[in-house]
């Protein structure tokens, strides 16, 4: 069973309201958590899950396997990121961005400096993850943020394992190497001065 739904009903049988709501759910979250780290913004990305569980429901009846299901959300969400990214690019080029405020420098408690601090490294991440190709951006958030292994990657990639490792580690050396996260990582401590 997956998500509530027997074999037989997702084989042909029609599934009933129950069903099909569970199934838009489980294909929801699982979509929102790639989408989010993906695409930037939680609005899009509730936009990208919504899209997915709409074809899911919609599909689900020539969904073979139902145990197959998690990787079967996971290439829609695949395909529905990568639009969104392009339709983000292209209204990006489109539209001259407004100046980013920085926090005056004022001294502040130590607990909202900590958070402010979060703030700019959540920041910092996205901007460097938004940086990267997108099919990196999307093997990262399969493996780090659905905790998906490699093959899983690759199947919702639809390319072949040695593809994933390479976009996986071509995006995490990018991350390595990127200046802006590079601020932020704490100095090495026992250093000599």
């Amino acid at each position: 069973m997956v998500g509530g739904s027997s074999q037989a009903e997702m084989r042909g049988a029609t599934p009933g309201r129950e069903d099909l709501d569970a199934l838009a759910e489980r294909a929801l979250r699982l979509a929102l958590k790639t989408a989010v780290a993906v695409v930037g913004s939680r609005d899009a990305a509730a936009d990208v899950a919504q899209e997915v569980a709409i074809d899911a429901v919609g599909s689900v009846h020539r969904l073979r396997d139902p145990a197959a299901f998690d990787a079967w959300v996971h290439r829609i969400t695949v395909r529905h990121a990568v639009r969104a990214i392009r339709r983000e690019r292209a209204r990006r080029l489109a539209e001259i961005p407004l100046a980013r405020l920085r926090p005056a420098d004022e001294p502040v408690a130590a607990d909202i400096e900590r958070h402010a601090e979060r703030i700019d490294a959540r920041e910092a991440l996205a901007r460097a993850l938004a940086r990267l190709p997108a099919r990196q951006r999307l093997a990262l958030a399969l493996r780090y943020v659905h905790d998906l292994p490699d093959t899983a990657v690759a199947e919702a990639l639809g390319c072949r394992v040695g593809t994933a490792h390479s976009l996986l580690s071509r995006g995490r050396a990018a991350l390595r190497g990127d200046g802006e996260l590079a601020d932020l990582a704490p100095a090495p401590t026992g250093e000599a001065r």
